[in-house]
């Protein structure tokens, strides 16, 4: 008999399983991973795992009132038969683990890689076949199917996309499967970034899903990446840069003078801008909308996001893109920083997606952060870039005084660059 697949959520259902062996430990394990509340009971359970309300006991008709599912996976096929009976007779869903057919529906070999699902089924004709093909299935999700971990903005997820075709388009074979995680930093869009935790209020919940094997790799925007990376993470690829550059947006016409309010969160901007600022958070569209309404003259944005979310041409703004010399951008500005675990068995598809000159940019402007010390919100700017056999860097430290910085070096491995440039930076830091 072949039967019909159908998919139901178990989320905190009631679910019974009488029997305490090999079968009923399987069954058991299978209704935890997808959210049941699983009650187990025998005389003897030969199992224990979390998950599971393990009851010592004969099977009572009353255990199964109110259940989703109950599973008879006794040894005892007069008492499997009895459960199915009852169960049958009260329109309880039933699975007979000895003998299917006497139940309203069966257990195929199911595969569960976070929300995709996959079950086969042989009819209990061939189990050994279902088993085969579960195996080659898994193998292939375990080595073909790459988990991305993304804030939900629109932003970060168009970011996240331009992650996944570059991939995609290194190797046709893979799938990528988008999870979208709530941030600490979406949760709270009223409050200064300052006051509950920076922008690592942007990463923390990706690295926790990375380090709990949820997902497999992260993306984020490097500007918003803190001081150090999750135990046992690291950012392993970047993708070709977008332009650093900042950019005041105002109405169609408007113009500045030096009573001029700008929106901007960052204290990077407000103290190299020549105008008054005053704080701002949400999207970029929130942001925007905020300026149509008047709250502000203008405000000011990352020039990548601008361009990744298609804003850079509407007809109703001017735009003034700063020259990186004028507006020193944050460390990363423009750049999609790909976070993974250190054993992650998917570094050789991020390899081929990986920028080199971007990622030395990257690895260069980072040391801005780490040996400053500065944290997340840093009145610090730097830039590097790589022009033929040359890395130029520049940054600004904005204390009591501005302090700039500008060296050159010789282009070789983002390693050798980082060590050359901590250096200088401290040797620059004491004077």
């Amino acid at each position: 008999m072949a039967y019909f697949p159908m998919f139901v959520s178990l989320e905190n259902k009631k679910c019974v399983i009488i029997g305490g062996g090999k079968v009923a430990a399987r069954k058991a394990e299978t209704l935890v991973k997808f959210g049941a509340d699983v009650t187990v009971i025998a005389p003897e359970i030969k199992f224990d795992f979390k998950g599971c309300k393990l009851i010592k006991r004969g099977f009572r008709e009353s255990d199964i009132e109110g259940s989703f599912i109950v599973v008879a996976a006794t040894d005892k096929r007069d008492v499997n038969e009895k459960i199915a009976q009852i169960c049958n007779k009260k329109n309880i869903n039933v699975n007979v683990a000895d003998k299917g057919s006497e139940g309203s529906f069966i257990f195929g070999a199911t595969i569960k890689n976070n929300n995709l699902v996959i079950g086969i089924n042989s009819g209990e004709n061939n189990p050994a076949l279902s088993k085969n093909i579960k195996e080659n299935i898994s193998e292939y999700m375990n080595n073909k199917i790459i988990r991305i971990g993304t804030r939900k903005s629109k932003l970060a997820l168009i970011q996240t996309n331009i992650v996944a075709e570059s991939i995609k388009k290194a190797d046709s074979s893979i799938i990528c499967e988008i999870v979208e995680i709530t941030t600490e930093g979406d949760k709270n869009l009223e409050k200064k970034l300052t006051e509950f935790g920076g922008k690592g209020a942007f990463t923390g919940e990706l690295e926790k899903a990375l380090i709990e094997g949820k997902i497999d790799i992260a993306v984020h925007s490097g500007k918003d990446l803190p001081i150090e990376e999750g135990e046992g993470l690291e950012i392993y690829a970047v993708p070709k840069r977008e332009n650093p550059a900042d950019v005041i947006v105002t109405m169609k016409g408007k113009r500045l003078n030096k009573n001029s309010v700008l929106g901007t969160g960052s204290v990077r901007r407000q103290l190299q801008l020549k105008y008054k600022t005053k704080s701002i958070r949400g999207n970029v569209e929130t942001r925007l909308l905020k300026m149509e309404k008047g709250e502000y003259d203008g405000v000011v944005l990352a020039y990548a996001g601008l361009k990744r979310l298609g804003l850079l041409n509407e007809e109703k703004y001017d735009y003034k893109i700063m020259d990186t010399d004028e507006m020193y951008p944050a460390p990363c500005q423009g750049i999609i920083a790909v976070e993974c675990r250190k054993d992650s068995k998917f570094k050789y598809i991020l390899d081929k997606i990986n920028h080199e000159d971007t990622y030395i940019c990257f690895c260069a402007e980072r040391c801005f952060v780490t040996e400053l010390g500065l944290g997340c919100q840093m009145p610090v700017g730097a830039y590097a870039e790589v022009k033929n056999d040359e890395v130029c860097i520049k940054g600004v430290y904005i204390g009591n005084e501005k302090k700039y910085f500008e060296c050159k070096m010789k282009k070789e491995d983002p390693e050798s660059i980082s060590k050359k440039l901590k250096l200088i930076l401290n040797k620059w830091i004491s004077d």
